[in-house]
C-alpha cells in the first residue's frame, strides 16, 4: 500500500492542527475488491467533437468565455456525451462531504433490491446528524433508507447500507474505490460511505462527474434525487424529509442530484438539469457558502445551456452495408450511437468518408466487428473519427462449391499414381524371379556342341 500526503500550508502543523486547517490528501491505494459490473452504467457510444486527453473537452472550447466562480473546483459535462464544456481545477483533490453518498447509493442499487430489509446496528445509530434517528435493531427497507440517504443526507443510513452490502464499512469503502476506478475516477479514494471528514477521503470535480453520470443511468436513483419530499416513518422519529438540494426548487429543469457540507470540505454540490433535450451535469467543490455555490451552479448551467446542445448523429443499429452469407446478405450496422456536443445552432454536417467491411472467413456471432465507418466534417473536411461496424445477426459463410473438373483431375492423378505403383511392383517381382532362377546344363548338352565344332 502506498500513498502520498500533500498538505498545503500546514505541513509543519499537521499533527497539531485540526482537519479544517489541512488540505485533502492525494491517496493512491489499491484494493483487492473486484468492481461490481458498472460497464452497463456507462453509456456505450461514439463521441465526436472532443479533444483527446484525460479530460474530454469539447473541440474549440472558448476558455475566455467561461464564467468566473467562487468555488475552488468545478466541472460541467454534457450528460448525453460526457464531453466537458467547463472546468476549473478538474483534477485537484478536495473533500467531497456528502456527495460521497452518490457512490454509496449507486453500489446499494447495484447489489441490493429496494425491498431488501436492513437492520440498524449500534455503529449506524451512533453516527452524527444528519440522520434518521433509528434505534439499534430497527428495520427499514433499502428504498426508505435510500430516500433518507439522498434527500436528507442520513449518515446512519449510509453505514447501515455499507454493513449490509459490504460486510463492514471498511470493506464497503474498498468496493467504492474499485467502482470508482472502473468508472475512470482514478483520482478518488473513499474511506467511508457518508463523506464524514478524513484526510484520506478525497475526490475531484471530474471524478465526481463520472460517478454521478453513471448513477444517473439507474432509474431508481434518478427518481430519488428528483424527489422534493418523502415521508419517513421510523420507530422513534417520523418526519417529512425535504430534499436538501435547493436547486430542485429554484433552477428551471433541475432533476437532482446531491449536496454536501462539512467544516473541512465546505459546500459541495452535484446538480443536473435538462432543457430542450440536452442534460448538463455540474459538480462544484469547496465553496464558502450555500448561497455562493448555488449562484456558481446557476451561472455554469446557464452558460452551458446558452452555448451547447447534444447532437445525435447516428443511432445504434443503423445499417451501413452487408456481407455475403450462406442465407443471403447479412446486414452490417453501427455498434453504438454516434453523438456530439456542439455549439447551439451549429450542428456538425457529418458525412461518410469511407466504409470498410471485411467478410469473415468463419462463422461469427452477432455483434462481431467486421469493419469501420470513417466520418468527416463536410464543411471543413476535418476527420471526426471511425465508427465500429458489427454484424447484425449470427453469420455463416457461403459454402465453397466443389468443381467437378477438380474432382476429376484429382481422381485421374490418384488412378495414375496407383497404376504406376502396381506396374513398378510387378516389374520388381519379375526381376527378383529372374535373378533367383538357376539354369542347369546337362553333360550331353555340353558335349554335343563340342563334337560338332570338332567335325568342322
Amino acid at each position: 500500500m502506498t500513498f502520498r500526503l500533500i498538505r498545503l500550508g500546514c505541513a509543519a502543523l499537521a499533527a497539531a492542527t485540526s482537519l479544517a486547517a489541512c488540505h485533502p490528501a492525494v491517496w493512491a491505494e489499491t484494493s483487492p475488491m473486484p468492481p461490481v459490473a458498472t460497464e452497463s452504467l456507462i453509456p456505450r457510444e461514439d463521441v465526436l467533437n472532443v479533444e483527446s486527453g484525460p479530460i474530454p473537452y469539447v473541440t474549440g472550447e472558448d476558455v475566455a468565455s467561461w464564467p468566473s466562480i467562487v468555488s475552488q473546483a468545478a466541472v460541467v459535462i454534457d450528460m448525453g456525451t460526457g464531453a466537458v464544456v467547463y472546468a476549473k481545477n478538474p483534477i485537484a483533490p478536495h473533500y467531497p462531504a456528502s456527495i460521497t453518498k452518490i457512490m454509496t447509493a449507486l453500489l446499494a442499487l447495484r447489489l441490493g433490491h429496494p425491498t431488501d430489509v436492513l437492520t440498524a446496528s449500534a455503529d449506524a445509530v451512533a453516527q452524527p446528524p444528519d440522520k434518521l434517528y433509528m434505534r439499534v435493531g430497527e428495520k427499514a427497507t433499502l428504498k426508505d433508507l435510500l430516500y433518507g440517504l439522498l434527500i436528507d443526507s442520513a449518515n446512519d443510513a449510509a453505514v447501515e447500507i455499507a454493513e449490509r452490502y459490504g460486510g463492514s464499512v471498511a470493506h464497503f469503502a474498498d468496493m467504492m474505490n474499485a467502482e470508482a476506478r472502473a468508472l475512470g475516477a482514478t483520482h478518488t479514494h473513499f474511506v467511508n460511505p457518508s463523506g464524514l471528514p478524513d484526510p484520506r477521503h478525497v475526490t475531484t470535480a471530474y471524478d465526481m462527474a463520472l460517478i454521478a453520470r453513471a448513477a444517473m443511468q439507474i432509474p431508481e436513483f434518478r427518481a430519488i434525487v428528483d424527489t422534493r419530499s418523502y415521508t419517513w416513518k421510523g420507530t422513534t422519529w417520523q418526519a417529512t424529509l425535504t430534499n436538501l438540494n435547493r436547486m430542485l426548487f429554484t433552477y428551471p429543469g433541475a432533476i437532482g442530484v446531491k449536496t454536501g457540507f462539512t467544516s473541512v470540505a465546505h459546500e459541495t454540490l452535484v446538480v443536473a438539469a435538462t432543457r430542450r433535450g440536452t442534460t448538463f451535469l455540474a459538480v462544484l467543490m469547496d465553496c464558502p457558502t450555500d448561497a455562493e455555490i448555488r449562484r456558481d451552479a446557476t451561472n455554469l448551467l446557464n452558460y452551458a445551456f446558452a452555448h451547447y446542445e447534444t447532437q445525435r448523429i447516428l443511432p445504434a443499429g443503423d445499417r451501413v452495408g452487408f456481407v455475403l452469407a450462406r442465407d443471403g446478405k447479412d446486414p452490417v450496422v453501427t455498434s453504438e450511437p454516434v453523438v456530439a456536443t456542439v455549439p447551439i445552432g451549429q450542428p456538425i454536417n457529418v458525412v461518410a468518408d469511407r466504409v470498410r467491411i471485411g467478410t469473415p472467413l468463419r462463422p461469427a456471432a452477432r455483434g462481431t466487428q467486421v469493419g469501420a465507418l470513417d466520418l468527416v466534417d463536410a464543411a471543413t473536411g476535418r476527420e471526426l473519427g471511425s465508427v465500429p461496424l458489427v454484424l447484425a445477426a449470427p453469420f455463416e459463410p457461403v459454402p465453397k462449391p466443389s468443381s467437378w473438373l477438380l474432382v476429376a483431375a484429382l481422381a485421374a492423378v490418384v488412378a495414375s499414381i496407383t497404376g504406376l505403383a502396381l506396374a513398378w511392383r510387378r516389374r520388381r517381382r519379375f526381376r527378383r524371379a529372374m535373378r533367383a532362377r538357376v539354369v542347369r546344363v546337362q553333360p550331353w548338352q555340353e558335349s554335343w556342341p563340342s563334337a560338332r565344332r570338332g567335325g568342322r
